[in-house]
């Protein structure tokens, strides 16, 4: 029979290398927009490969652009919109369309309808960084902060720049100076976390999710990236209190979206690490009934036996694992699993044993 211990050893090192990959600078695909998030496959799925995904933080949706404070703000184009604003309303649908060299051209059309109006500059910096222009990028947001020193979406843009480029110090420097003009601007926070959760600075970073949260109570990313952050600070050290509360945000994003499976699947890590391993079945369970192509669901509900389950389920997860996805540390616990769980059945409870001849 599998021993607990060895299961538990896996969990944990498997649990481990999540968090330490998930926090390291080389991320993979670089954050797009005004935000940065650490999963950037966040609601695809992969045929191929299906990265273990904890964990992840969430940005706010980019679906529609956010307003700049200040009179250089685009609005929805109206027959009272004067051309540059009309440009840069073009140039952001274009961005979040991905047709970036048409929004560049838009950009950079407005400059020159209006070279000292930092908007324009800010907007194609931004655009810049989603292709990887990091240098051009700088350079822009540097115009609109000449500009206009006291904007603060300029910084928070320039933050984010240098947190693609993994310059983080810088990159708090400057999303320090967003919140010092603008004190109630979620996405510096946001930001500001980011960078501290990959500088391995858990208490700033907690601190700063917190206020996202104090500052939009009814968005469901703050509690999620929030309790993404207590998972990340959990590697360093179990702290139950830590756990109660990764778990009270996960329920909370579910109590806006009871149909989350990274949420469900989230609460269950917590649940594990809390020990009621009853309730992370469950949560697994729900999360693979929402979205049955995740294979780290599968693993994650694998790992609870011998605590709960049966070795029967906890074969069948571990070959799930192996079917739907190529990653190699995915792979390589499914393996072990399959390995040294017994393939006997699981006694019935209450069965009457066979006497022995």
């Amino acid at each position: 029979m599998m021993k607990a211990t060895n299961i538990r050893l896996a969990f944990g090192m498997i649990l481990a290398g999540l968090l330490i990959s998930a926090c390291s600078g080389g991320l993979g695909p670089k954050p797009t927009e005004k935000e940065i998030f650490i999963d950037p496959n966040e609601g695809t799925t992969e045929e191929a490969s299906t990265p273990i995904s904890t964990p992840t933080l969430r940005p706010a949706s980019t679906n529609t652009p956010e307003p700049p404070a200040g009179p250089t703000q685009a609005a929805t184009p109206t027959n009272t919109l004067n051309p540059y604003d009309t440009l840069i309303f073009e140039g952001v649908q274009l961005r979040i369309g991905e047709q970036f060299d048409a929004a560049i051209a838009k950009f950079t059309e407005a400059i020159q309808t209006d070279p000292t109006n930092p908007q324009a500059y800010i907007e194609r910096g931004i655009t810049n960084s989603n292709t990887d222009k990091l240098d051009e990028a700088i350079a822009d947001i540097n115009f609109a902060i000449n500009y206009d020193p006291a904007s603060a979406q300029a910084y928070n843009a320039r933050g984010v720049v240098w947190a693609r480029k993994e310059q983080f110090e810088q990159a708090i420097k400057d999303y320090n100076k967003a919140i010092e003009l603008q004190p109630d601007f979620p996405k510096a926070y946001s930001n500001r976390a980011i960078a501290y959760m990959l500088q391995s600075q858990f208490e700033e970073g907690i601190a700063d999710f917190s206020k996202v949260v104090e500052l939009t109570p009814d968005n469901p990313e703050a509690y999620f990236n929030r309790g993404q952050a207590y998972i990340t600070a959990m590697n360093q050290q179990l702290n139950e209190t830590y756990t109660e509360l990764c778990i009270a945000d996960f329920t909370q994003v579910l109590a806006f979206q009871p149909e989350d499976p990274e949420s469900l699947f989230s609460r269950g890590l917590c649940q594990s690490l809390k020990g009621n391993f009853v309730r992370s079945m469950e949560d697994y369970s729900a999360a693979i009934g929402f979205d049955p192509e995740r294979a780290n669901y599968y693993l994650f509900r694998a790992l609870l036996y011998p605590d709960i389950g049966t070795q029967e389920q906890a074969l069948a997860d571990a070959q799930k694992v192996l079917d739907l996805s190529q990653d190699p540390d995915m792979r390589q616990a499914a393996e072990q699993i399959l390995r040294e769980v017994p393939l006997t059945p699981t006694p019935t409870p209450g069965a009457t044993p066979t006497p022995l001849a």
